[in-house]
């Protein structure tokens, strides 16, 4: 066990109310983080400085009471200080102010214990061992490895009261068991694992069957709607390399000290030089173009201009969008009931979740939804979905035009206009084979090998 800190004047501060303060220093246990205190006494008669007491991580400051030669001398934070100036010491500011100090110390001294500590590291070790008398950063971390170190132990948590459990709703209650549904699973929001397995990009985020997994808050049951679609798409946009764009580029590669465009000056000269002598008149007349700034000079004097070999090329991957609308008309208190139950699932799901300091916020909830056919299995002819975001609720307490309640005070009738879109792109590989797709059958029963029930759901978007 050692110790950081001591009498030396770097480790002294002055402490206390204006006009009443003290000299005091610490000493920080390099094991346990506890932080002791003391006030400087200089050349007293008797040669010792005064321990006022001691903070373990954690914890409150416990007072040292002594009582040294029956009182005659100070030899504890009692006899130190009184008053204002002790009220100072153990408020919450004053508390502070000493662990500021403790943790200064700590740093000091781990930078003086040896030559392979970085200062980041040890600023990063320091404010550890104060606040949790544990350390886990390693002595050499440089200011990346405590920048990422400190991201991942941020104290994220969901403020006490976030609600992590929906139940499981339907609407009408009394629906048939064998009716075409859609399902509405609510997930705890995950984020992808960056360079997983050694690879240079993002992991995989799998897709939940509609018999939910351990991430599921809940689910929605409602009856399919009319309008059912999906979109897919890609974005496209137009680009432009003329002759004389690739040859830059040929040449920029080649002084980069690509091997195969090493050569790429002598490429160029040679291409101008094997073409005919109206080509090279085109050449020279666009490179006096650009060197003269002047606009339009081979379109003027030849009518001619140089072929921009005009392209659609593939620019990204597009997300795609769903709605859905639904009208819930309740015929029942219960039903009325199970209705604002359902809306209430929508819209505090979507709803960002506060930490419990409200420095940041958490993602909501995503959801998965599938089409089931006869209630039982993921529909074949309908294109299933990935995990989704609900971007967008609106509720419409009138959808007849018409204010109207229950004798409870229900509205007589919600229409709820939902809009989702998917985390992540659909890519080829996605999609099931053909042979998968001539397997599956609309008849609807046990699970039976190649029906629609044994289906990996993970694996597949639809046809």
């Amino acid at each position: 066990m050692g110790l950081f800190g001591g009498d030396n004047d770097k480790n002294k501060f002055q402490f206390g109310i204006d006009g009443e303060k003290k000299t005091l220093y610490t000493t920080v246990d390099s094991e346990t983080g506890e932080i002791t205190i003391y006030e400087d006494k200089g050349f007293d008669t008797l040669g010792r400085d005064i321990k006022l007491g001691t903070i373990k991580p954690g914890e409150q400051f416990v007072p040292h009471e002594g009582g040294l030669l029956g009182g005659i001398y100070p030899d504890g934070y009692s006899d130190v200080f009184v008053g204002e100036n002790a009220k100072y010491f153990q408020s919450k500011e004053g508390l502070k102010e000493l662990r500021a100090q403790a943790e200064k110390t700590a740093r000091l001294g781990c930078e003086e214990a040896s030559d392979g500590n970085t200062p980041e590291a040890c600023a990063q070790r320091a404010s550890e061992l104060i606040e949790s008398g544990k350390v886990t950063t390693p002595p050499d971390a440089d200011a990346d490895d405590v920048a990422q170190e400190t991201l991942k132990n941020l104290p994220i948590s969901a403020k006490k009261g976030t609600r992590r459990s929906f139940g499981d709703l339907r609407y009408p209650i009394d629906m048939d068991k064998n009716q075409d549904v859609m399902k509405f699973t609510m997930l705890k929001y995950e984020t992808k694992d960056l360079m997983e397995g050694g690879t240079f990009g993002f992991g995989n985020r799998d897709r939940v069957g509609p018999n939910g997994d351990a991430r599921a808050t809940g689910t929605v049951v409602l009856p399919i709607q009319s309008g059912i679609k999906d979109q897919n798409g890609a974005d496209w946009g137009d680009n432009k390399m003329n002759a004389f764009d690739i040859a830059k580029a040929s040449g920029t590669l080649g002084l980069l000290g690509d091997q195969s465009e090493a050569n790429a000056i002598d490429k160029i000269v040679g291409a101008v030089q094997g073409n005919t002598a109206a080509t090279k008149e085109g050449i020279k007349q666009f490179f006096a173009q650009k060197a003269s700034s002047v606009t339009g000079l081979l379109q003027r004097t030849r009518g001619a201009t140089v072929n921009p070999n005009l392209e659609l090329l593939f620019n990204e991957p597009t997300l795609r969008p769903f709605s859905f609308t639904f009208k819930l008309s309740a015929r029942s208190k219960k039903e009325a009931e199970e209705i604002v139950k359902i809306i209430r699932f929508f819209k505090q799901g979507m709803a960002p979740i506060r930490t419990e300091s409200n420095l940041f916020l958490l993602a909501p909830h995503t959801f998965q939804i599938h089409y089931l056919l006869r209630g039982q299995g993921e529909h074949p002819f309908v294109g299933k979905m990935k995990e989704c975001a609900l971007t967008s609720m609106t509720t419409d307490y009138t959808p007849e035009n018409n204010y109207s309640t229950t004798r409870d005070g229900f509205m007589t009738s919600y229409s709820i206009t939902m809009e989702f879109k998917e985390l992540e792109p659909v890519f080829n590989d996605d999609y099931e084979n053909e042979d998968t797709v001539n397997q599956l059958t609309p008849e609807i029963g046990p699970p039976v090998p190649g029906g629609i029930n044994s289906v990996d759901p993970s694996l597949e978007i639809g046809f």
